[in-house]
């Protein structure tokens, strides 16, 4: 007879106490020749077994199927099968001595021996693969409720093998930073950000530049500001996160809600910023004669507005006005400082406000359970709809968990100051006079910071927002005239005029504080 030698070990935890292919051809080897076997070819395969598919098997079976060889030497009867179809065909192969024999390293097989034995050792194959796949799925769900993550851990981070947690890689973890912050701005497209990390520094274990694809997992990943996510629940992570919440949802508004910037040739400080309210298409810019011109890109093939040209000062005369909207007198922006700064010393509403919000919807959530679980019960909706209910509410349980936590351990006074948020007031007071006087880095950093994208029509700009907490500067009401805020100073703390002066700042500082 001419044998096959086969030798299988799959990646996964069933054959983790199973020899290496290597093993396993050395001892099928040594049974051979002690034996007297004909082994005409050695088959070894990295897969597993417990579903139908496996290439190297399939040229198994053909070889045998084609009379090249008529017996099987392996080093288990499951490591030719740990699947019915499979299992099924050996025997099948066996009884009508296609297979003349398939020899193990325990027993023999033979075309007339009972079929019942070699199907029981299959059953006992598939179902000890079934019992270890559900026992691996119920320890690493226990181990992620826990907060722990169960296997290799995402861009960023290493296994601590010593105490068995997850830790900060020292070398990776920055870069990842780097790469929200940088996709964060609008900016700059997965490529961009590949090429920028390489120029700074970071490489895959090639020595090459980390793909994009990579790049493109880390930015979608929740891992990185703590919560885990494993088939569409969440678990809040004991790991250290690297980013804020708030920076990874600014990564995700950029990706869902704005188009992705194309590598430019020359530097446009407004392009990918400008869009035309007729036709919803980007506004793009080429450079003519020395002068920097913008038009509709007229992706649609409709719009009329494609055919007229806008000279970069002319926009920046219209655009410039538009900041004018957060401009606050210095005076007043010093009055509202100093009601404020009176205010956050008796007493941090903000983060009390803050933390009662979150936990007063934390206890809505209970409430919307247990409604949910009555109608399910009353049989107004069906078990599908009420395991996605169900899920969305533990999902936002989480997410709240997390941010209470965050409240409690942070000191809130500690990160609360109003000085930072002055600041704030007094760059978008200047903003209008540094976006005329600045260079075009300088007016595209400015339109990064304090405008999402503008909308033009007819020459004029259509429809703007500012970003958070601009946004709320623009809408607030500039206070009236100096000498009605400066008599503000000295009024009673409870009075309407000075608990309007201490509002209004506590609002935006609220919002700059996030």
């Amino acid at each position: 007879m001419n044998y096959i030698l086969y030798c299988r070990k799959s990646m996964d935890n069933e054959d983790r106490q199973v020899l290496s292919l290597d093993s396993q051809e050395q001892e099928l080897l040594t049974m051979a020749k002690k034996a007297g076997l004909n082994v005409v070819k050695v088959f070894k395969e990295s897969r597993t077994a417990k579903e139908t598919g496996r290439p190297i098997f399939a040229e198994v079976i053909a070889m045998i199927q084609s009379g090249k060889a008529d017996a099987i030497l392996c080093w288990k009867l499951d490591r030719l099968a740990r699947n019915f179809l499979d299992g099924g065909l050996v025997m099948d192969m066996l009884q009508k001595s296609v297979i003349k024999e398939i020899r193990t390293y325990e027993s023999i097989h033979l075309p007339n021996e009972s079929a019942f034995i070699m199907a029981m050792q299959f059953g006992m194959a598939n179902q000890f693969s079934r019992d270890l796949s559900v026992n691996v799925k119920r320890g690493n769900r226990a181990k992620m409720e826990k907060g722990d993550w169960p296997n290799h851990p995402p861009y960023g981070y290493l296994n601590d093998k010593t105490n068995k947690t997850i830790k900060i890689d020292k070398y990776r973890a920055p870069y990842v930073k780097r790469a929200f912050e940088l996709y964060a701005t609008g900016s700059y497209s997965v490529k961009n950000i590949a090429n920028i990390l390489y120029q700074e520094g970071l490489r895959a274990p090639s020595g090459n530049k980390v793909y994009q694809s990579i790049i493109h997992r880390i930015l979608i990943n929740p891992f990185h500001y703590g919560v885990m996510v494993r088939d569409g629940k969440y678990y809040r992570g004991n790991h250290t996160p690297i980013i804020s919440k708030e920076m990874f949802d600014q990564v995700q508004d950029v990706i869902h809600g704005r188009n992705k910037p194309r590598p430019q040739t020359h530097f446009f400080p407004l392009r990918g910023f400008l869009k035309c309210e007729n036709c919803d298409c980007m506004l793009t810019a080429c450079l003519k004669k020395g002068h920097q011109y913008y038009y509709c890109t007229n992706g649609r093939g409709n719009c009329t507005e494609h055919q007229t040209y806008m000279r970069e000062k002319y926009l920046y005369e219209k655009i410039a006005p538009l900041f004018g909207e957060l401009k606050f007198d210095d005076e007043v922006i010093e009055i509202m400082y100093q009601a404020a700064k009176e205010k956050t010393e008796k007493k941090d509403t903000y983060a009390e406000t803050v933390l009662a919000t979150l936990q007063n919807r934390l206890e809505s959530l209970k409430t919307k359970e247990n409604r949910l679980l009555d109608t399910f019960l009353s049989e107004q909706i069906n078990k599908e709809l009420y395991d996605a209910k169900a899920l969305e509410i533990h999902n936002e349980r989480i997410s709240l968990d997390k941010q209470i936590a965050e409240h409690r351990t942070n000191d809130p006074r500690a990160a609360f100051t109003l000085e930072p948020i002055k600041k704030v007031f007094i760059e978008a007071s200047r903003a209008m006079d540094d976006f005329l006087n600045g260079h075009d880095d300088e007016k595209r950093k400015i339109m990064e910071k304090l405008l999402w994208n503008l909308s033009i029509k007819n020459q004029n700009v259509a429809q703007h927002k500012f970003k958070s907490p601009y946004e709320v500067l623009a809408k607030s009401p500039k206070m009236g005239e100096i000498s009605m805020l400066c008599a503000g100073r000295d009024l009673n703390p409870r009075s309407p005029k000075a608990r309007d002066l201490q509002s209004l700042v506590i609002d935006h500082s609220t919002t700059c504080a996030k």
